[in-house]
């Protein structure tokens, strides 16, 4: 009987999957219908895989959330090859980015691996030693003009071809914050933040199809229905509380708008009243969408679009405590932590620690991760208050070394700028327009 329920439900799916593939949806209305598809084939509980390979084939137009360009990557001619800034600290703070990642590396290596690189495959080992040149090269260069000799005779530049295909590339910054918390809920502490979920349950898509690698979907089994569901939004969890009595608060912070920048970052540091601290590293998301903070602000009108920071955002709840539910609800990704054992700093995804301002996110689907970079893009100039002096145009280094939820596509990058204020007050004062260079040991 459950097997007869189970084929005539998804019968009913598959007929009516065919009809709508066939009224050409498109984007966001096509992955909608194809959604609602997939949980009505997953409903049945002896279909998953079936429903999942079938709901891609049917309804996914792309596996990419941004509109792709003909080229991720441009190779740069050599009269427009940038000139690369020389920075006395260059070496000491690549070496310590790159013996991070060279484990990683290593690991890809033996693997066989290839990893993404615009349109074509780069071999790991070709990644580590184009690095490694660059290190030696900084080494024997006593000035800015014989590193840009150097580099020009020994390496191939690549530019991403940022989202519009022109090569421009919107930097933005992020940071480690430092929370006051505690181990129990006392007093001001009473904003928990949750280890992952039993429940939460996630389907890999490469698995299914491996030209969508990296995709996946959260959901949940409701045991009510019977059914697959999309896992619990933000509000299911904050305000109607339905993650109490699992065990899952691990450590409470006494700011919920720390807790919402917690998230955002997706690493942290925990001081403790008796002065102990400890490292929080992201677990996982619920699978829903993210919504910007900011942009839900300026588009009610509560803060003007060229105005949005972190600190303005930080500044309008404190005046207007009472919205704040409300604004941080229509966000309703919801992240899950995990004590870092070795307590050693703020993770990336490649697995090593990430170094400030050396280390970026990128889009690993497109651009490998350990992958040396050179970034151009206007860093904001921090006063002792914590203010914005100015902005001034820098070139620097740096490494390929973690990714991040909405950065999406070649034109697309996030500045790793440390823990503290003062790496609060960079990474939430830069936004702007730059360019992303890669460069790749010539062969022979």
């Amino acid at each position: 009987m459950i097997f007869d329920s189970c084929y005539f439900r998804a019968k009913i799916g598959i007929d009516s999957g065919q009809l709508l593939a066939r009224t050409r949806l498109e984007g966001k209305d096509q992955m909608k219908a194809g959604k609602l598809f997939l949980i009505m084939l997953l409903s049945c509980g002896l279909l998953v895989e079936c429903a999942i390979l079938y709901y891609f084939l049917v309804f996914v137009p792309t596996k990419l959330p941004f509109k792709p360009p003909e080229r991720y990557l441009l190779e740069v001619a050599k009269e427009e090859i940038p000139r690369f800034t020389y920075w006395e600290d260059d070496y000491q703070e690549l070496k310590e980015a790159f013996q991070g990642e060279e484990g990683f590396l290593l690991q890809k290596i033996a693997n066989g691996e290839k990893l993404s690189f615009g349109e074509t495959k780069l071999a790991a080992s070709l990644v580590k030693e184009s690095a490694e040149l660059l290190l030696q090269t900084l080494q024997e260069v006593k000035s800015e003009e014989e590193l840009n000799r150097l580099i020009r005779k020994r390496f191939t530049i690549y530019q991403a071809a940022g989202e519009e295909g022109e090569g421009k590339v919107l930097f933005t910054g992020y940071y480690s914050p430092i929370c006051e918390g505690s181990l129990e809920k006392q007093g001001p502490f009473k904003y928990p933040l949750y280890l992952i979920p039993k429940d939460l349950k996630v389907a890999n898509l490469g698995e299914f199809d491996s030209t969508l690698e990296g995709e996946r979907i959260v959901y949940r089994i409701d045991p009510t229905r019977e059914e697959v569901v999309p896992y619990w939004s933000r509000e299911d969890i904050v305000k109607d509380k339905v993650l109490k009595g699992q065990n899952l608060e691990f450590v409470y912070l006494k700011d919920r708008l720390d807790r919402f920048y917690l998230m955002i970052e997706g690493s942290g540091k925990i001081t403790l009243a008796n002065g102990k601290s400890f490292w929080l590293r992201y677990s996982a998301t619920n699978g829903r969408p993210y919504t910007s903070l900011g942009t839900s602000l300026a588009k009610a009108g509560k803060l003007p679009e060229d105005m949005l920071s972190l600190q303005s955002i930080r500044q309008y709840f404190q005046r207007h405590p009472q919205e704040m539910d409300h604004y941080l609800n229509q966000n309703e990704r919801f992240v899950f932590f995990v004590e870092d054992e070795q307590n050693q700093g703020a993770i990336g995804a490649a697995g090593v620690v990430l170094t400030p301002e050396r280390s970026i996110a990128i889009d690993r689907r497109i651009f490998p991760l350990g992958t040396l970079a050179y970034i151009e893009y206007p860093e904001p100039e921090i006063n002792g208050q914590g203010k914005v002096v100015r902005y001034a145009e820098k070139g620097r280094f740096v490494f390929c070394q973690d990714t991040g939820g909405i950065i999406k596509g070649p034109g697309r990058a996030d500045i790793y700028f440390g823990e503290g204020e003062r790496a609060f007050a960079k990474a939430g004062n830069i936004k702007g327009k730059g360019r992303l260079y890669f460069l790749l040991k010539k062969s022979g």
